[in-house]
């Protein structure tokens, strides 16, 4: 079946979930590519082309190249990522068994979408029940193996405590903070944009390179101001020079919790302007920190 989840949102999420699990394995499954020696993977990696891809994952000789996509045109662009070349930064981050691992084939497209369309020049993965790898290239033959056995995830996969993802948009990000408004609410403490995130990245915070994790920042820096300044102004005050939201209840008083909670759903109905921006109509803005990956 394709994902069960109707939230773009919670299908996004999920989506990194089981594409992350491939490189893992718990008491119950094991990844196709955990099995086959890639055990280490880094997302939103820089290459030596200045590409992007979601993931790279290692094994001791070779690397793989991965994208994930809930688009089914996303395999359009796969070609780009035929001849990646690690950086330094990446080697030194995870050392193999050789000096300069090989790309162990074709780069690979992970979907929810069932059919997916294939387009040539990629390995396509589909990570739902009956979960399917059509290999077009791989010269590994470890990992060839792995994904021709591989039937797909019977099991849930880790959560991972992933709330949300760099690619995660305000509309999406909006109910995963008022969760954790309301934390904030209860605690009666200050929280830090940057704590935020490692909230909404849970473990696999570290995972994700500075400048992944800087464009989730913004969004949740955004949001905070915007929601400090309208529907919870009452409670919430942001701090635009420490980059940190305080939210003020009285939560002993039954009626303060009350209205409390009805701004709350009355600011996620807000649906923000970006929303309706396309993707590929929003202005690029250069990170405001510098790659540790230069």
């Amino acid at each position: 079946m394709s994902s069960p989840y109707e939230s773009r949102g919670e299908r996004r999420v999920e989506l990194w979930r089981r594409a992350i699990f491939l490189f893992d394995r718990s008491l119950k499954e094991t990844g196709p590519f955990f099995e086959a020696g890639y055990k280490d993977f880094f997302c939103e990696p820089k290459t030596a082309e200045n590409l992007t891809p979601d993931i790279i994952g290692f094994s001791d000789r070779f690397f793989c190249v991965m994208d994930i996509s809930m688009s089914d045109q996303k395999g359009e662009e796969m070609k780009k990522y035929e001849t990646v070349i690690l950086t330094e930064y990446l080697k030194s981050l995870f050392p193999g068994s050789i000096e300069d691992r090989r790309n162990c084939g074709y780069p690979f497209l992970v979907t929810d979408l069932i059919p997916a369309t294939k387009y040539p020049g990629y390995n396509l993965i589909q990570v739902y029940q009956p979960g399917r790898a059509e290999i077009e290239y791989i010269n590994d033959e470890a990992l060839s193996n792995s994904l021709r056995r591989w039937t797909g995830f019977v099991f849930p996969v880790p959560s991972y405590g992933i709330l949300a993802v760099p690619e995660s948009d305000e509309e999406e990000l909006k109910s995963k903070l008022a969760g954790i408004f309301r934390k904030i609410a209860v605690d009666g403490e200050e929280m830090t944009s940057e704590g935020i995130i490692q909230l909404l990245m849970g473990d696999l915070y570290e995972s994700f390179s500075g400048k992944s994790r800087a464009k989730l920042r913004r969004n949740v820096e955004k949001l905070c101001e915007i929601m400090a300044s309208s529907t919870l102004s009452e409670y919430a005050k942001y701090d635009s020079s420490r980059k940190s939201i305080r939210i003020i209840v009285d939560v002993s008083n039954a009626q303060s919790r009350a209205k409390f909670s009805r701004d709350i759903e009355s600011w996620l109905k807000i649906i923000p302007l970006s929303y309706f921006v396309k993707e590929e109509d929003k202005p690029y803005y250069e990170d405001e920190i510098e790659d540790e990956d230069e």
